[in-house]
């Protein structure tokens, strides 16, 4: 536990940081002290000790990328083990118990802002970021400004976003072309219309059209509303004001659709569960996904979708298809947008700039320098990884066995997406260098992303109150509505609980947060 210690202002602390400290490192990853030694002397200055949280509960001391950030950068990261899947909660519970770590990744902007609101974390004037990782704030401005809003609380900076650069693409879609074909379609639907039609011709030989993970928020049926122009839960620019897409005549429009698909039989009535979605479409259950990956596609891979289905209809035909176009022409795809998590400081890092100067040296590094990242990251080539093609490193990166079990790869404190516990994404063009150039093709497929214009919804200082309740709200009126449990003019009741629900004050909260940091710009 930390002792609690009067706080100083931080352009103070910056301004001895300046003169006690070195230049910071430009993120080239060398063995090099970030303080000097007395001149003279070759006496090795003693490791920074950096308490770090991460989601991971498989480190240990000789994991890679433990060893290599030690020995590179100088430091002594005293790591906290807790599983992914428990993390959030050990989180709070370590923290608001006094346990309060140098550095911690947090997942999502109303957890910071928790934080924040309870002293926990200190202030991380952007200023600050730009003097010791200018490249990482660069790529954070050009490639994923909306970070900066997950990590500002009422105009004052709280931590280091992340970049999610396969945030940029939106789920695939795919149809049965041999359900299709033996419904007497002979091509893929690509609009609402055709849509409909193929759906009849279906339900004729017993297939549904479609089912949605009903128990999401964002993936409930998101390609359909995609077609009205609209995303659920998403803040969206409408006639010049920010509004939430939840409560848009759009997204009425979308499910006066959805109603008469079900009530006709188009959709598994079984939607509302989440369910068995893979399950169902490789039985020839139903015949639409909107939720899979280019992979499910891959016929030489025994583990797919499109493999999986003939095993029990060898003449199963799968194909990737593009997004519904709906009655003007609109069409989208839920998309999460270019930024991830937050990085976050312990507030008795306000009083210790030396170590935070030496933790965005590390970060800079990792996230800018691509044998950093390799190395601290990927892990060692002929070991853990090699490229698809190994004479071109443009072919993208592949993990060698045992380590392409990904049980296998954490115990090094790896990631096979490419992210990195200590650091987050690289930079897009080294990320893109790692897919290869064939994966980032494959990706740009039928990508129309669409994603709120915040990243993520619950960045407004009043989401840690009303957000869980009324995405909750959503998804069970959408259901009763699409069911036929409650009329179509019962849009209009939600909306009003919506409002009453919280609602109106993060949609104002939301309008003030868009022009004080866009807007203005």
């Amino acid at each position: 536990m930390f002792a609690k210690r009067g706080v100083k202002g931080w352009a103070a602390l910056v301004a001895v940081c300046s003169l006690t400290l070195t230049a910071c490192s430009n993120g080239g990853g060398t063995n090099e002290s970030t303080a000097s030694p007395s001149a003279g002397t070759a006496a090795p200055t003693k490791p920074i000790e950096i308490k770090w949280m991460v989601p991971s509960a498989d480190l240990t001391p000789n994991s890679r990328t433990i060893q290599v950030l030690q020995e590179k950068f100088n430091v002594k990261i005293n790591y906290y083990s807790i599983p992914q899947a428990d993390y959030v909660q050990k989180q709070q519970i370590l923290l608001t118990s006094g346990d309060v770590p140098d550095v911690m990744f947090i997942y999502d902007p109303n957890q910071l802002f928790k934080y924040a609101s309870q002293g926990l974390i200190a202030e991380m004037p952007v200023k600050s970021i730009e003097q010791y990782a200018p490249k990482t704030k660069a790529v954070l401005d050009s490639f994923a400004k909306q970070g900066w809003f997950y990590s500002n609380l009422n105009g004052k900076n709280y931590g280091l976003p992340t970049t999610y650069y396969t945030g940029q693409f939106n789920a695939k879609q795919g149809w049965r072309m041999d359900l299709l074909k033996k419904a007497g379609v002979d091509k893929i639907p690509e609009t609402i219309d055709e849509m409909t039609a193929a759906f009849a011709k279906l339900k004729q030989i017993g297939v549904y059209g479609m089912s949605t993970n009903g128990n999401s928020y964002y993936f409930q049926f998101w390609s359909i509303f995609g077609a009205y122009g609209v995303m659920p839960t998403q803040w969206m620019l409408k006639d010049g004001k920010v509004v939430n897409g939840a409560v848009v005549s759009e997204a009425k429009e979308a499910l006066t659709l959805l109603a008469n698909w079900y009530a006709k039989g188009y959709i598994d009535p079984e939607f509302v569960t989440g369910k068995d979605l893979d399950k169902k479409l490789i039985e020839g259950k139903v015949a639409y996904t909107h939720s899979t990956s280019m992979a499910a596609f891959d016929a030489s891979n025994p583990q797919s979708a499109l493999s999986s289905m003939r095993k029990i209809a060898p003449d199963a035909d799968f194909q990737v298809a593009p997004l519904p176009k709906g009655p003007q022409g609109k069409q989208g795809g839920w998309a999460w947008g270019t930024a991830g998590s937050v990085f976050a400081f312990g507030k008795q890092m306000e009083q210790q700039p030396e170590k935070v100067k030496k933790v965005l040296e590390v970060m800079e590094a990792m996230r800018n320098d691509e044998q950093v990242f390799l190395d601290a990251g990927v892990g060692v080539k002929g070991t853990q990884w090699d490229y698809n093609t190994p004479s071109d490193p443009q072919s993208g990166i592949k993990f060698l066995p045992p380590y392409d079990d990904v049980a296998k790869l954490a115990t090094e404190g790896l990631k096979n997406n490419f992210d990195t516990l200590f650091a987050g994404g690289p930079a897009p063009v080294i990320f893109e260098k790692a897919l290869g150039k064939s994966s980032v093709e494959l990706l740009n497929k039928y990508n129309k992303p669409v994603w709120d214009i915040f990243g993520k919804s619950d960045v407004l200082p009043s989401s840690g109150k009303y957000w869980a309740d009324l995405t909750k709200l959503k998804l069970d009126v959408y259901a009763q509505i699409i069911r036929g449990d409650k009329p179509l003019s019962y849009f209009d009741d939600f909306v009003k609980q919506w409002n009453d629900m919280g609602g109106a004050q993060l949609e104002k909260e939301a309008n003030e947060l868009y022009k004080s940091v866009l807007g203005s710009k």
